[in-house]
């Protein structure tokens, strides 16, 4: 359960998965730099971090009382911190789009509001999907889509006659048809 709203503020700020591992990998560098005392620390933050995402470090960091000039201390600060990140459940959705940021927010307020606690989305792209997503949440495996609704319905033999059926009928549509009035305009023509 996470008792500080300054790292629970901290953590919705991270809704992907690939956004968890680029800060994972920034908290890595900065822990690199706390032994280097030509390195302004606050500097450095502002480099690696967006400017509310180190606000909230800074402040998570002053709420657990750890003195940012102090390397030992906040080292560990950073390492529980980057394990906290790791560890945020994570929730796959194979959908049939890359989805844009108004999405990744609508989603991740979803299960906010739903969970109870800031998970990261770790969305991929199937091309293969119809209408809807399956969401892998808790190593429980969700099917929304139309395609699984149409696969459950209809056979691999029937499918096949649908295709064949609507082949046949659009080259029906395009192939233009014999009658008096063609043959008179083929003729005019030649």
């Amino acid at each position: 359960m996470i008792k500080s709203s300054y790292l629970s503020y901290l953590l919705s700020l991270i809704k992907t998965k690939q956004y968890a591992d680029e800060v994972s990998e920034k908290i890595d560098e900065l822990k690199e730099s706390l032994y280097n005392k030509r390195i302004d620390l606050d500097k450095k933050m502002s480099e690696l971090f967006s400017y509310e995402l180190k606000e909230k470090i800074k402040s998570y960091s002053w709420q657990e009382q750890i003195n940012l000039n102090d390397p030992e201390s906040f080292g560990k600060f950073l390492s529980n911190l980057r394990a906290l990140i790791k560890n945020m459940p994570s929730v796959t959705i194979h959908i049939a789009f890359k989805p844009n940021a108004e999405i990744v927010n609508e989603v991740s307020a979803w299960f906010i509001e739903n969970y109870g606690k800031n998970v990261q989305l770790d969305f991929i792209y199937d091309k293969s999907l119809i209408a809807g997503p399956v969401i892998v949440f808790n190593q429980i495996s969700k099917d929304f889509s139309l395609k699984k609704r149409l696969d459950e319905r209809y056979k691999e033999d029937d499918w096949k006659k649908f295709v064949a059926r609507v082949r046949e009928k659009n080259m029906l549509e395009k192939t233009p048809q014999l009658n008096g009035e063609t043959i008179k305009q083929v003729a005019q023509v030649a």
